[in-house]
């Protein structure tokens, strides 16, 4: 029975003019920089400007806290950049090739003496989900090689341009991973008894491996098309380990070797969580500065215990307890409506690590009819899991609450989602008047992800914001077919939080 859908189309991209192909983009070597738009709206201009204001002034004005209350990480953020257009996080870049470890003359294992891998294979044109579960395997794979792993940009397309567009409006083309994550994935040290050596970049990894052993991801997943993922990470240690090249390269465009029937397939994926769960790409993952700044500035709109965070909070290896009293929803809205219609098609399970064991909800699909022709009956089951309406949230949010009680009081609520705000407003006032009929608590607050005020570089970034927020939730409730979803488990099995605060539509 296949377990996963196709993924979702990629994006529309945007194609630079002659003028713009005649500026010079940091990303690349001949690439070029568009024009700013024209003909913005006064209102959006003024909002964007606003969200710059307030953000900024958060981090650097005396008229919300002294500079000294500012916790060092965050005192030396780039600026905003403001305007209308799109950032180009050219600051983020550059601060990413000032890293220690992009000196040659390092001593081995670093330097023009070191072991490296670059997966040139890295998925590109898909939601930060999708991305982010693959590279954190990589890296974990080349960790285990003893290679250093060379992180690169989330992509969502590989035009010339820095701009791209979803949906009709411009997004950023790329954006540096040192403005999404922290930690040993993004160039931070490893833990000392660990050995490992930071991750480098793109451009630091052509400098010192101008020759290199390229190697297409057929000759080893080829021969193993159903593998488990462990399976797989075996596989690559034994061909890794017979190269004496020290310079590495997955060749472009020849597949992912974790690829979304892996992820989408608990049978194959759930194998390797002895050993990934132990990894210090997860046992030290955490949250960019960027993220984090954007959660001490929005507080008051999720939980006030984000105002003093710090990045080892987001450690699966901390001992931090959860936001206390806080559920997390995981609601899309749009057009996943149509990703959910595909998964009754094709009869598809839960994401993979949405099936740990341990978790106390499941899903069994339907007997399937022919894949691509499930009945209305089916589309109904899936809906609810997958497009919940108001009702259905509400009647679950009611379920969750009543059933963790006796050892849980939940006070507030976090409503990840793209919903837009006036079905927002429905939600929270159902939320509110199904409280006062069951007789309990009304809540203390209930904020969205579009009642929070940004910069454009992290509204740009904030599935990341939304995610480190479901990752410490006292309780999630998740969409069990959603790799974001899929992510949060992961981090919150990681740190060892109990599986009845994980919970599904």
């Amino acid at each position: 029975m296949f377990r996963l859908p196709l993924p979702l189309p990629g994006p529309v991209t945007a194609t630079a003019t002659a003028a713009e192909r005649s500026v010079s983009s940091p990303f690349y070597v001949h690439l070029s920089l568009p024009r700013r738009i024209r003909g913005f709206s006064l209102v959006l201009a003024v909002l964007a400007t606003g969200a710059f204001l307030y953000t900024w002034s958060f981090l650097s004005s005396s008229s919300h806290r002294h500079q000294d209350d500012i916790p060092l990480y965050l005192q030396d953020l780039p600026k905003p950049e403001g305007g209308v257009d799109p950032p180009r996080f050219y600051e983020w870049h550059e601060r990413e090739k000032r890293l220690p470890q992009h000196n040659p003359d390092l001593p081995f294992p670093q330097g023009r003496e070191g072991r490296y891998i670059r997966f040139s294979n890295q998925l590109w044109g898909l939601g930060w989900g999708n991305a982010m579960q693959e590279l954190l395997f990589n890296a974990h794979l080349a960790y285990l090689a003893k290679r250093t792993y060379v992180f690169d940009n989330y992509t969502w397309d590989k035009t010339s341009s820095d701009f791209s567009s979803f949906n009709d409006k411009r997004i950023p083309a790329r954006v540096p991973l040192t403005a999404l994550l922290s930690g040993p994935v993004a160039g931070d040290p490893f833990p000392p008894s660990t050995n490992g050596v930071p991750a480098v970049i793109p451009e630091f990894f052509n400098e010192v491996c101008p020759n290199r052993t390229i190697i297409d991801r057929n000759e080893v997943d080829g021969a193993l098309p159903d593998a488990s993922a462990a399976t797989l990470l075996q596989a690559w240690l034994d061909k890794l380990e017979q190269i004496e090249d020290r310079c590495v390269e997955i060749k472009e465009h020849s597949g992912q070797i974790f690829n979304y029937l892996v992820f989408g397939d608990s049978t194959r994926l759930l194998d390797i969580w002895p050993s990934i769960s132990k990894s210090p790409i997860i046992t030290h993952f955490s949250w960019s500065p960027l993220i984090l700044a954007a959660l001490v500035a929005n507080a008051q709109v999720i939980h006030p215990a984000l105002s003093s965070i710090s990045p080892s909070s987001f450690n699966p290896s901390a001992s931090t307890a959860p936001l206390s009293g806080l559920l997390a929803l995981h609601i899309r809205r749009g057009d996943y409506i149509d990703h959910c219609k595909n998964l009754g098609n094709w009869y598809a399970h839960f994401m993979g690590f949405n099936e740990f064991p341990g978790l106390p909800d499941r899903f069994i699909p339907p007997p399937p009819l022919r894949v691509g022709d499930a009945s209305e009956e089916d589309h109904a089951q899936y809906r609810v899991h997958c497009f919940p309406e108001i009702e259905d949230i509400v009647r679950r949010v009611r379920e969750v609450r009543a059933s963790l009680s006796s050892t849980t009081q939940l006070r507030r609520v976090y409503v990840l989602t793209n919903g837009k705000p006036e079905w927002l407003e429905e939600l929270k006032e159902a939320l509110q008047e199904d409280a006062k009929k069951g007789g309990m608590p009304v809540w203390e607050h209930i904020g969205t992800s579009r009642d929070l005020v940004l910069t454009g570089e992290q509204k740009h970034n904030s599935q990341a914001m939304d995610m480190a927020v479901a990752q410490r939730a006292e309780v999630f409730i998740g969409n069990g077919f959603s790799s974001m979803t899929s992510n949060v488990v992961m981090l919150r099995a990681a740190q060892g939080l109990e599986w009845n605060t994980m919970r599904f539509w």
